[in-house]
């Protein structure tokens, strides 16, 4: 028979989420555990960081900032009268 539970890794021990009576386990049976873990979803407040480096290929970070410096450089726009 095979059951999925759900568990909690704490301090070293594996606590169960839910009970396993539904097995009708005897004291002293030994089981096969398989462990697989979720990757948590990031948190709203951290969404910079769950998207940092996500444009790393797309974009030559260094170029684009030697460009916006040269452009600040020429002024198109027309002179203020005071």
């Amino acid at each position: 028979m095979t059951k999925r539970v759900r568990v909690r890794y704490r301090r070293g021990v594996l606590e169960l989420l839910e009970p396993l009576e539904t097995l009708a386990l005897e004291e002293g049976a030994e089981l096969t555990v398989e462990l697989s873990t979720t990757e948590p979803t990031p948190a709203v407040s951290d969404a910079t960081a769950a998207t940092a480096g996500a444009w790393e290929m797309l974009l030559d970070g260094e170029a684009f900032e030697q460009e916006i410096y040269a452009k600040r450089l020429h002024s198109n726009r027309p002179e203020v009268n005071l």
